[in-house]
């Protein structure tokens, strides 16, 4: 069902020759790799501001109990822009 919802949004296809399986790959086309890019970055940029947020205001008990919430998002989210980050310009 995911990979269904996946090829529908994100209009991929699946790579030549390959078959049916658990174990089908998808192509994202590159039209669709920059639209994730730029999510990734705008992800990342808002879980900084929140981060440092919640850093600076510790003195609100309900923001001591998300801080660590909030900094394994904000890890989560810059691996994933490095992701695109790092990824080959020849996509």
């Amino acid at each position: 069902m995911l990979k269904y919802y996946i090829s529908r949004v994100m209009n991929t296809t699946p790579e030549k020759g390959s078959r049916m399986s658990k174990s089908k790959k998808y192509k994202i086309k590159q039209k669709d790799f920059r639209k994730l890019e730029k999510l990734a970055e705008r992800i990342y940029n808002t879980v900084v501001v929140i981060d440092y947020f919640c850093q600076k205001q510790q003195e609100y008990e309900e923001l001591r109990n998300i801080t660590p919430i909030i900094e394994n998002l904000r890890r989560d989210s810059d691996k994933l822009n490095v992701y695109f980050i790092n990824y080959p310009e020849s996509f």
